[in-house]
């Protein structure tokens, strides 16, 4: 990470936090930080035992410590995986996550299998964390009814420089990218920037479905859309210009989630 670009993210976790305490807010919307995490894990002992810590442990101790909904995902399409999203409503609930869960100990017992483990015997590949922060135009989660069925796209788009970042997320908080994925029925959940991850500058954001056809009709529906056509061929939002790639994976919610 550039020296420029850690202190733009330092700066940007800064502004979460004075927007993000509570009392009278005459400034900018406040806006969620989400912590997004990929557990590697074999197919196994290590996907029961991670799931049912995440299951028996880890969300219940984020429920009562006021965290939620907190998601659990399955990958069925892409890199495989468990991806488990955590909101955060300030900076200084991400610096603090890890100590109340040790002060915790309901869940340091029921974790006990997960949190204990040994080399000999890991419950983990590895755990990849990203802190993102919410756009603008999208500045809380929206979590979908989870009475229903559903599926969700995890997507994650990166730009070739700091200015064709900011140039992308324009796209959707001004833009009007974002109001053409709610009318064509691309439904968010959240839409967030990166400002510490492995693969920056980049953003992602979570988009939910009733099934795996509607997922499809609905891409179709915006890919044909008359107002993204005139959007996306504009020079300054010109792909060539300002993406460098786009990954996506396909989830579906585990047992423990409340998303």
């Amino acid at each position: 990470m550039t020296r420029r670009r850690f202190l733009t993210s330092s700066t940007s976790l800064a502004a979460i936090s004075v927007t993000g305490t509570g009392g009278a807010q005459t400034g900018p919307p406040q806006r969620d930080v989400y912590e997004l995490r990929r557990y590697r894990v074999r197919v196994g002992d290590q996907r029961s035992t991670t799931t049912e810590y995440l299951e028996k442990a880890l969300v219940p101790a984020l429920t009562r410590a006021g965290f939620g909904p907190t998601g659990v995902f399955n990958v069925t399409f892409g890199d495989p995986g468990i991806v488990v999203l955590i909101t955060h409503r300030n900076s200084e609930s991400v610096l603090t996550l890890s100590s109340r869960l040790e002060d915790d100990s309901a869940y340091v017992k029921a974790a006990s299998p997960f949190r204990d483990a040994l080399a000999t015997n890991p419950t983990f590949e590895r755990v990849e964390s990203s802190l993102l922060v919410a756009f603008t135009g999208l500045p809380r989660l929206e979590p979908p009814d989870v009475s229903t069925r559903r599926i969700f796209e995890l997507r994650r788009y990166e730009q070739p420089s700091d200015a064709t970042h900011i140039k992308k997320i324009e796209m959707f908080n001004t833009g009007g990218e974002l109001d053409i994925f709610r009318r064509v029925g691309l439904t968010p959940v959240f839409f967030g920037q990166t400002i510490v991850g492995p693969r920056m500058p980049s953003f992602e954001y979570l988009l939910t479905f009733p099934s795996p056809a509607e997922r499809e009709a609905r891409w179709t529906a915006f890919r044909q859309d008359p107002e993204w056509k005139r959007l996306s061929s504009r020079e300054a939002y010109l792909d060539t210009r300002i993406m460098s790639s786009v990954t996506s994976v396909v989830l579906a919610p585990a047992a423990a989630s409340q998303i």
